[in-house]
This record gives structure tokens, C-alpha cells and sequence, in this order.
């Protein structure tokens, strides 16, 4: 049995090593001109499963400010209001304008989607199948923050590690979650806790920057997300965080059960 295990991390440390070394990104090997050693294969693991293990597992809220660019709509939207969010599961988040008029309802679970945006006259579904309007189950317009929201709420670093590095100052984790590729940069920011990544997805390219003070939601934590070809990006600040968690009926579907 043992040795079935050593031969197995072998061939799993030189398919890493081959991978770091095909110039899929650069200074992605932990050491230039060398293979990553078993050690240094388990040490970027454990990294990872920490910095997952540190993202909020139970449901919060929090007031929000947020500013999205969608050239697509034609309308920069700004807005201040809440939002509330259980990990994994749903998320709902509600902004108004200076007017007090309603900027933006979002929405989203990992299957389904709802989002409003009154002053462009936009209300869209998704994941129903098609049922009252909606649009065929898994599609993520790419004008619209569905993928941004799941991707930063639902499935944070998610994926399979694949290769990294752990050298002084330069962190990094290579995911492959289905057909798309994320690389995860850990850093330093004004806040403490900088996380780039970069998604890659049959010629599409996602950019999130995480500017947090570490894994709980905190005030003053802020994200920006930006997918040039589509024309959209999206400003967000954590302005004040609930004391308690939302009420179950936040997350409620907006259309009704029968949505």
C-alpha cells in the first residue's frame, strides 16, 4: 500500500511540475528551474484549505455601497443599501439611490437568479428554465453581476489545485474549477488582506481584487470585480456589518414560491 501512495504523489508532483514549467503563467514555479517537492506540494495545500476555511460559512448582513458600470444597459448604477448573504446557498441585496428610488434588486442562488435594475427598465431571471421569462438554467449573462456575485459569495477559491508557489512575498494558487482556470494571488493591501484573482474561460477573462482586514466581513472591507470584453466592473464597500444574522425570509425568492 505504501508503495502505491509514493507512486502516486510522484506522478501527481511531476504532472504539477510539467504544468508550472508550460508557460501557463509566469514565475508560477516555487523555485525557478525546479520541481515541487512533495513538502512543498502539501505546504501550498494546507495554504489554500486555510484561506478557504477563513471565508464566512454562516449567514450575515451587512450595508453595502456599490457603483456598477454595465456599458451593455448603458447605465453606471450607484447606490447605497444591504445586503444579506448565507454561503453557498442564496443572497439578496437591495440599493437605492440618493432619490430614495430603487437602483438595483439582486437575487441569486447557485441555481436561479433575479435582478432589477428600475432605472434602465431591466428585470431578468435565470435558472428556471425559461419559466417567466426566464433564461435557460446556468447561463450568467455576461452583463449582469450573476457570475460576479456567485463566483464571490457561493464558490470563492473554488476548483482543483493544480500548481502554486509559496516563495517570500508571492503566493499563488492555480485552480482548474470545469473548463475555466483561476489564478489566485495572496497579497498585502490598506486593509491587510489583498486576494487578485484572474478566471480564464474559453477566451474570457474575469478580474476579482479582495482588499479585506482578514476572513470575517468587517467594515471598510472593500471588492472590485472587472470583465473588460463584456464592459462590466462593479465597486464594492462593506460600510457596516449586522450584530446578528438576516431573517431566513431575506433570502426568499422575490417572484414567490411559485417563481
Amino acid at each position: 500500500m505504501r508503495k502505491k501512495e509514493n507512486t502516486a504523489q510522484r506522478l501527481a508532483v511531476a504532472a504539477v511540475s510539467a504544468l508550472l514549467s508550460s508557460g501557463f503563467c509566469d514565475s508560477c514555479a516555487p523555485s525557478e528551474g525546479k520541481s515541487v517537492d512533495p513538502a512543498t506540494w502539501q505546504a501550498i495545500g494546507r495554504a489554500l484549505e486555510g484561506e478557504r476555511r477563513a471565508r464566512p460559512d454562516r449567514p450575515w448582513a451587512a450595508g453595502v455601497i456599490m457603483t456598477m458600470r454595465a456599458s451593455r444597459i448603458g447605465r453606471t448604477i450607484d447606490g447605497r443599501g444591504a445586503i444579506a448573504v448565507s454561503p453557498g446557498h442564496a443572497m439578496r441585496m437591495i440599493l437605492v439611490g440618493a432619490a430614495g428610488a430603487t437602483m438595483l434588486d439582486a437575487w441569486v442562488t447557485p441555481e436561479r437568479w433575479r435582478i432589477a435594475v428600475p432605472p434602465a427598465g431591466v428585470l431578468r431571471r435565470g435558472g428556471d428554465g425559461g419559466a417567466r421569462g426566464g433564461q435557460p438554467e446556468g447561463d450568467e449573462p455576461a452583463d449582469l453581476p450573476v457570475g460576479f456575485l456567485r463566483w464571490l459569495f457561493f464558490r470563492p477559491l473554488a476548483g482543483t489545485l493544480f500548481g502554486g508557489s509559496l516563495q517570500p512575498g508571492h503566493v499563488l494558487f492555480l485552480l482548474r474549477d470545469d473548463d475555466a482556470v483561476l489564478e489566485v494571488r495572496l497579497g498585502v493591501c490598506r486593509r491587510g488582506a489583498l486576494t487578485v484573482t484572474m478566471r480564464r474561460d474559453r477566451g474570457r477573462t474575469e478580474r476579482l481584487e479582495e482588499c479585506r482586514a482578514g476572513g470575517a466581513v468587517t467594515p471598510g472591507d472593500s471588492v472590485r470585480y472587472e470583465d473588460e470584453k463584456a464592459g462590466l466592473s462593479v465597486d464594492l464597500t462593506i460600510e457596516s456589518v449586522a450584530a446578528g444574522p438576516p431573517e431566513a425570509d431575506a433570502f426568499e425568492n422575490p417572484d414567490g414560491d411559485g417563481g
